[in-house]
């Protein structure tokens, strides 16, 4: 797909939520440059099954990119990050909150460097609110979400569910926003705009979505609001 053909993008996420995002727009044809610390994506050594090889869990997430390791900690590092910022269309980050603001670069300096980059940003629970400053993982989007409640058994806790929906959920509906805000923004203010998503309401819509008039509880494969409910049975 040949969509995003001259988009060029920065992409500073690791792990799963972020990888997804810039894996489908490179899939349509972005230019993504995976810009990594020296110690690489976590995933590259996680779940590997050939000895001193990346890992398929970092690979299906990683394909189809190029790839710069950069030390942000140092002055040279940084200048890279400031040339690369002025070559680039979007940057993406999925940083603790408050990371990128550390290292120098708000998003007022980042604009101030290329006033057309549009920055698409994944947080556990948004920019602003009571749980801003909180991390999150799958887990914890889950729980929050409430996605939980449909995995499990009847009378009992709850289950993450195996698929990651609050990563790889995070990740689609960045991606359906971003290239968007690009493409359009650039046509008519020629201005650049930060967006963000956060994994706990991506969970709530993954959650919701398949039948929002059904009370959430802890039913496992028995709630009516799982497809083809009772037709798997729990061990």
């Amino acid at each position: 797909m040949e969509a995003l053909r001259g988009v060029r993008i920065l992409d500073m996420t690791h792990v799963q939520a972020g990888p997804t995002c810039s894996q489908l727009l490179a899939w349509m044809g972005a230019d993504v440059i995976k810009f990594e610390n020296p110690q690489g994506d976590a995933t590259r050594g996680q779940l590997r099954d050939v000895p001193n090889a990346d890992s398929l869990y970092f690979t299906m997430l990683n394909c189809n990119k190029r790839s710069i390791t950069v030390n942000m900690k140092s002055a040279e590092g940084k200048a890279v990050f400031v040339d690369l910022l002025k070559k680039c269309d979007i940057i993406m980050e999925n940083f603790g909150p408050g990371v990128l603001d550390r290292f120098g670069f708000t998003w007022e300096k980042i604009h101030e460097i290329n006033p057309r980059i549009v920055m698409g940003s994944i947080k556990g629970f948004g920019s602003s609110g009571p749980y801003a400053e909180f991390k999150a993982y799958e887990n914890v989007a889950q729980a929050m979400g409430g996605s939980m409640s449909t995995t499990g058994v009847p009378d009992g806790p709850p289950f993450v569910t195996g698929a990651q929906i609050g990563d790889s959920g995070t990740g689609l509906h960045l991606a359906s926003r971003t290239p968007l805000a690009a493409r359009s923004l650039r046509r008519a203010c020629c201005c650049g705009v930060t967006t963000s998503k956060p994994y706990a309401t991506r969970s709530v819509g993954f959650r919701t979505r398949a039948s929002p008039s059904v009370p959430v509880t802890t039913a496992g494969n028995r709630a009516r609001s799982v497809a083809r409910s009772r037709l798997v049975r729990a061990p």
